[in-house]
């Protein structure tokens, strides 16, 4: 006599339905993890290229450099010691230059434009120590145009990447994000400091 077992077409269907749950629920996780280890990266790309547009108008106010210091030296001539400073700061802002290309990961990047801008902050300061009563003229008030320009880049381009900086530091920190970051190595990364020996942009004013 052969005894059938009602339950096992219940058992097998339950079954079945377990298998479809899990595989659903690891459809999701797996989803999850892509979509937010993509939005990182979107968001860290965002910062990269505000990286970029940073030492593009840092390098395009290095460049008015030359100029600066010709300014400087066709209206008073040379002191050596005022130029040794001069040196020094072009110095390091060449070295922090160098860092910069040589940077493996963002905050090194930050940390060199920081350098930067405190190279030609110290110049500008050394420049405006040493020659307070420079005449104006047409040559210095284009200077000082072309200077207050690139400055005003400057402080936009570094406003738009702390702004690009903190938005991948509010997905970092913030859960569920944070969990797929940790397992990323997403780390936070550091804010553009504006040089604190700096009141405002540098700006060389001769007249005064």
């Amino acid at each position: 006599m052969t005894v059938i077992n009602a339950t096992q077409p219940f058992y097998k269907k339950r079954s079945f339905q377990i298998l479809i749950g899990i595989g659903v629920l690891f459809l999701l996780l797996i989803t999850f993890f892509v979509s937010g280890s993509n939005g990182l990266n979107r968001e860290q790309q965002n910062v990269d290229a505000a990286t970029g547009e940073v030492q593009t108008a840092l390098q395009n106010r290095a460049d008015l450099i030359p100029n600066l210091v010709n300014a400087v030296k066709g209206s008073q001539g040379q002191e050596s010691a005022v130029y040794g400073k001069i040196a020094e700061a072009r110095t390091q802002y060449n070295s922090a230059k160098q860092s910069y290309d040589n940077a493996n990961n963002q905050d090194q990047k930050t940390s060199a434009m920081q350098s930067q801008d405190r190279a030609f902050n110290l110049m500008v300061s050394t420049i405006n120590e040493n020659y307070p009563n420079l005449k104006s003229s047409d040559q210095m008030n284009t200077l000082m145009a072309q200077l207050e320009g690139v400055n005003n880049r400057v402080t936009y381009e570094r406003k738009k990447y702390n702004k690009a900086v903190q938005a991948y530091n509010n997905r970092v920190v913030s859960f569920p994000s944070s969990l797929i970051a940790s397992m990323t190595n997403h780390q936070k990364m550091a804010y553009f400091q504006a040089d604190s020996n700096a009141q405002a942009n540098p700006t060389v004013d001769f007249s005064k």
